[in-house]
């Protein structure tokens, strides 16, 4: 199950926030291999944070410059397979995965769509699975050296039909190492830019955090049945 045809399914759609935060997570969720200034910051990165808690804000930038989307919450990560992901601005919406399922809540809609973890995060690359791997098996790995104060990596899909979208960059700062920006562009040129901010490494992170529990009158949809 790649991303493309995550957001397919025959349930209620999701919106191109969901495919940025999936991608993100299956980043975070690897680790590198290639070599170079970047790179190396990035593997580093991975060695040295299991988990992070940050603020983000979000844009959604066309193929023609346009500001399509922007947008602003919190988020928890717990890797391998653990996250979350609440938008507050402009509208409430929550992303949740605990390693066996994936949500996503719309409480303007009154719905939460589910998945099983390995569709709705995907095994592409497939070593997310497992929290950890080659990238460069999926991906070609381009350092792209210092760029606006901050160190560049790029990651090209091998299968750009398969995976759903053309390249992600990731932005780290050193001294400490810090995730500072996250910049995703879709198979239709739009380009998903994510800046973090307030960050925390290594927090002790609830568990609670990662269940999520529908509120009474709320319509579930997803890959155990009809929606109830």
């Amino acid at each position: 199950m790649t991303l493309s045809e995550f957001q397919s399914m025959p349930v209620s759609p999701l919106p191109r926030t969901v495919q940025a935060v999936l991608t993100l997570f299956l980043l975070l969720a690897a680790a590198p291999a290639a070599a170079g200034e970047a790179t190396v910051l990035l593997e580093r990165f991975y060695e040295r944070i299991g988990s992070l808690h940050a603020r983000f804000e979000q844009k959604v930038v066309t193929e023609t410059g346009e500001v399509q989307e922007e947008s602003a919450g919190e988020v928890w990560i717990d890797r391998p397979e653990r996250f979350r992901w609440d938008y507050a601005k402009p509208y409430p919406q929550k992303i949740i995965a605990n390693g066996r399922t994936v949500k996503f809540y719309d409480p303007d809609m009154k719905q939460v769509t589910v998945r099983a973890y390995s569709t709705g995060v995907g095994h592409t690359p497939s070593m997310v699975l497992a929290g950890g791997g080659d990238l460069e098996r999926h991906f070609k790995v381009m350092d792209q050296g210092r760029q606006q104060g901050l160190l560049w990596v790029e990651l090209v899909p091998r299968d750009q039909q398969e995976s759903g979208f053309r390249s992600a960059r990731v932005g780290l700062s050193a001294d400490p190492v810090r995730l500072r920006r996250f910049h995703f562009q879709d198979a239709f040129g739009n380009r998903t830019q994510i800046r973090f901010l307030d960050i925390q490494v290594n927090p002790d992170l609830a568990e609670s955090l990662f269940q999520f529990e529908a509120p009474p009158g709320t319509e579930v949809l997803g890959e155990w049945g009809e929606s109830k």
